[in-house]
Protein backbone atom coordinates (compact mmCIF):
# COMPACT_ATOMS: atom_id res chain seq x y z
CA UNK A 1 0.00 0.00 0.00
CA UNK A 2 3.02 2.29 0.06
CA UNK A 3 2.68 3.17 3.76
CA UNK A 4 5.83 2.50 5.81
CA UNK A 5 5.58 -0.27 8.41
CA UNK A 6 5.13 1.55 11.70
CA UNK A 7 5.67 -1.36 14.07
CA UNK A 8 8.79 -1.54 16.17
CA UNK A 9 11.10 -4.16 14.62
CA UNK A 10 10.43 -7.75 15.73
CA UNK A 11 13.93 -7.98 17.10
CA UNK A 12 16.77 -5.69 17.87
CA UNK A 13 19.46 -6.17 15.24
CA UNK A 14 22.70 -7.55 16.62
CA UNK A 15 21.02 -8.44 19.90
CA UNK A 16 20.39 -11.97 21.06
CA UNK A 17 16.65 -11.73 21.80
CA UNK A 18 13.61 -10.97 19.71
CA UNK A 19 10.85 -8.93 21.34
CA UNK A 20 8.83 -12.07 22.04
CA UNK A 21 11.70 -13.59 24.04
CA UNK A 22 12.81 -16.02 21.32
CA UNK A 23 16.43 -16.11 20.31
CA UNK A 24 17.28 -13.94 17.32
CA UNK A 25 18.48 -16.61 14.87
CA UNK A 26 20.42 -13.98 12.94
CA UNK A 27 22.26 -12.62 16.01
CA UNK A 28 25.78 -13.80 15.14
CA UNK A 29 25.23 -13.08 11.46
CA UNK A 30 24.21 -9.47 12.19
CA UNK A 31 27.07 -8.86 14.61
CA UNK A 32 29.71 -9.89 12.11
CA UNK A 33 28.14 -9.25 8.73
CA UNK A 34 25.69 -6.45 9.55
CA UNK A 35 22.01 -6.34 8.64
CA UNK A 36 20.78 -6.87 5.07
CA UNK A 37 20.43 -3.08 4.72
CA UNK A 38 24.01 -2.50 5.90
CA UNK A 39 25.33 -5.13 3.47
CA UNK A 40 23.43 -3.58 0.52
CA UNK A 41 24.79 -0.15 1.50
CA UNK A 42 28.30 -1.62 1.53
CA UNK A 43 27.81 -3.01 -2.00
CA UNK A 44 27.14 -6.65 -1.07
CA UNK A 45 23.69 -7.21 -2.61
CA UNK A 46 24.15 -10.99 -2.58
CA UNK A 47 21.69 -12.22 0.07
CA UNK A 48 24.13 -14.67 1.55
CA UNK A 49 27.59 -13.92 0.23
CA UNK A 50 28.66 -14.69 3.78
CA UNK A 51 31.87 -16.59 3.12
CA UNK A 52 33.41 -13.91 0.92
CA UNK A 53 32.04 -11.20 3.16
CA UNK A 54 33.52 -12.91 6.21
CA UNK A 55 36.95 -13.05 4.55
CA UNK A 56 36.72 -9.33 3.82
CA UNK A 57 35.58 -8.60 7.35
CA UNK A 58 38.41 -10.66 8.81
CA UNK A 59 40.94 -8.31 7.25
CA UNK A 60 39.00 -5.28 8.54
CA UNK A 61 38.87 -6.72 12.07
CA UNK A 62 42.53 -7.82 12.03
CA UNK A 63 43.93 -4.30 12.42
CA UNK A 64 47.53 -5.38 13.08
CA UNK A 65 47.52 -7.83 10.11
CA UNK A 66 48.85 -10.75 12.18
CA UNK A 67 46.27 -13.12 10.60
CA UNK A 68 44.63 -13.54 14.03
CA UNK A 69 41.77 -11.70 15.65
CA UNK A 70 42.41 -10.66 19.22
CA UNK A 71 39.67 -10.15 21.79
CA UNK A 72 40.35 -6.41 21.62
CA UNK A 73 40.00 -6.35 17.81
CA UNK A 74 36.78 -8.37 18.01
CA UNK A 75 35.39 -6.09 20.72
CA UNK A 76 36.16 -3.01 18.61
CA UNK A 77 34.39 -4.54 15.58
CA UNK A 78 31.29 -5.51 17.56
CA UNK A 79 31.11 -2.02 19.08
CA UNK A 80 31.36 -0.47 15.59
CA UNK A 81 28.56 -2.70 14.25
CA UNK A 82 26.36 -1.95 17.27
CA UNK A 83 26.97 1.77 16.82
CA UNK A 84 26.04 1.46 13.12
CA UNK A 85 22.76 -0.18 14.13
CA UNK A 86 22.04 2.59 16.61
CA UNK A 87 22.74 5.28 14.00
CA UNK A 88 20.58 3.47 11.45
CA UNK A 89 17.73 3.37 14.00
CA UNK A 90 18.05 7.12 14.61
CA UNK A 91 17.84 7.87 10.87
CA UNK A 92 14.92 5.48 10.40
CA UNK A 93 13.19 7.11 13.38
CA UNK A 94 13.43 10.56 11.78
CA UNK A 95 11.66 9.25 8.68
CA UNK A 96 8.92 7.48 10.68
CA UNK A 97 8.44 10.47 12.98
CA UNK A 98 7.84 12.79 10.02
CA UNK A 99 5.32 10.28 8.64
CA UNK A 100 3.27 10.21 11.87
CA UNK A 101 3.57 13.93 12.65
CA UNK A 102 1.57 15.34 9.73
CA UNK A 103 1.02 18.74 11.32
CA UNK A 104 4.77 19.06 11.97
CA UNK A 105 4.32 20.30 15.53
CA UNK A 106 7.17 18.12 16.86
CA UNK A 107 4.85 15.93 18.91
CA UNK A 108 2.84 12.84 18.05
CA UNK A 109 -0.34 11.90 19.87
CA UNK A 110 -1.41 8.31 20.35
CA UNK A 111 -4.33 8.94 17.98
CA UNK A 112 -2.02 10.32 15.25
CA UNK A 113 0.16 7.24 15.54
CA UNK A 114 -2.81 4.85 15.66
CA UNK A 115 -4.26 6.37 12.47
CA UNK A 116 -0.97 5.98 10.58
CA UNK A 117 -0.38 2.51 12.02
CA UNK A 118 -3.82 1.29 10.93
CA UNK A 119 -3.34 2.90 7.50
CA UNK A 120 -0.08 0.93 7.18
CA UNK A 121 -2.18 -2.19 7.85
CA UNK A 122 -4.55 -1.42 4.96
CA UNK A 123 -7.30 0.50 6.75
CA UNK A 124 -8.69 3.65 5.14
CA UNK A 125 -6.81 6.52 6.80
CA UNK A 126 -9.56 9.14 6.41
CA UNK A 127 -12.25 6.78 7.68
CA UNK A 128 -10.15 5.79 10.73
CA UNK A 129 -9.31 9.44 11.48
CA UNK A 130 -12.98 10.39 11.31
CA UNK A 131 -14.03 7.53 13.60
CA UNK A 132 -11.34 8.38 16.14
CA UNK A 133 -12.27 12.08 16.02
CA UNK A 134 -15.95 11.20 16.66
CA UNK A 135 -15.09 8.58 19.33
CA UNK A 136 -16.74 5.89 17.22
CA UNK A 137 -15.90 2.23 17.61
CA UNK A 138 -13.22 0.95 15.25
CA UNK A 139 -13.95 -2.36 13.60
CA UNK A 140 -10.58 -4.08 13.64
CA UNK A 141 -9.67 -7.72 14.00
CA UNK A 142 -8.65 -9.21 17.34
CA UNK A 143 -5.00 -9.67 16.37
CA UNK A 144 -4.60 -6.04 15.29
CA UNK A 145 -6.35 -4.90 18.48
CA UNK A 146 -3.94 -6.95 20.57
CA UNK A 147 -0.98 -5.39 18.76
CA UNK A 148 -2.47 -1.93 19.36
CA UNK A 149 -2.96 -2.67 23.07
CA UNK A 150 0.68 -3.76 23.40
CA UNK A 151 1.86 -0.71 21.46
CA UNK A 152 -0.22 1.58 23.67
CA UNK A 153 1.48 0.14 26.79
CA UNK A 154 4.84 0.80 25.18
CA UNK A 155 3.67 4.31 24.17
CA UNK A 156 2.92 5.19 27.79
CA UNK A 157 6.31 3.83 28.87
CA UNK A 158 8.11 5.97 26.28
CA UNK A 159 6.25 9.13 27.39
CA UNK A 160 8.83 10.70 29.70
CA UNK A 161 7.65 12.64 32.76
CA UNK A 162 5.76 14.79 32.94
CA UNK A 163 3.43 12.47 31.03
CA UNK A 164 1.48 14.39 28.38
CA UNK A 165 0.53 11.45 26.11
CA UNK A 166 2.51 13.13 23.32
CA UNK A 167 5.84 11.78 22.13
CA UNK A 168 8.58 14.04 20.86
CA UNK A 169 11.16 12.66 18.42
CA UNK A 170 13.44 11.30 21.17
CA UNK A 171 10.55 9.62 22.99
CA UNK A 172 9.35 8.19 19.67
CA UNK A 173 12.83 6.71 19.19
CA UNK A 174 12.50 5.03 22.60
CA UNK A 175 9.07 3.74 21.56
CA UNK A 176 10.30 2.17 18.29
CA UNK A 177 13.80 1.25 19.51
CA UNK A 178 13.82 0.63 23.28
CA UNK A 179 17.53 -0.15 23.15
CA UNK A 180 18.00 3.64 23.05
CA UNK A 181 16.44 4.13 26.49
CA UNK A 182 17.36 2.53 29.81
CA UNK A 183 13.76 2.83 31.04
CA UNK A 184 12.37 1.28 27.88
CA UNK A 185 14.91 -1.56 28.07
CA UNK A 186 13.56 -2.36 31.54
CA UNK A 187 10.01 -2.28 30.18
CA UNK A 188 11.00 -4.51 27.25
CA UNK A 189 12.55 -7.08 29.62
CA UNK A 190 9.34 -7.09 31.69
CA UNK A 191 7.34 -7.47 28.46
CA UNK A 192 9.48 -10.45 27.39
CA UNK A 193 9.14 -12.12 30.81
CA UNK A 194 5.37 -11.51 30.83
CA UNK A 195 5.02 -13.13 27.41
CA UNK A 196 7.03 -16.26 28.30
Amino acid sequence: RGEPELLPPDHLSALRLERDGHLNRDFHHEVFLGTDRQRRRDGDAEPDGSRGKLAGIFSKVDKNNDKKISAKELQRWIMEKTDEHFQEAVEENKMHFRAVDPDGDGHVSWDEYKIKFLASKGFDEKEIAEKIKNNEELKIDEETQEVLDNLKDRWFQADNPPADLLLNEQEFLSFLHPEHSRGMLRFMVQEIIRDL
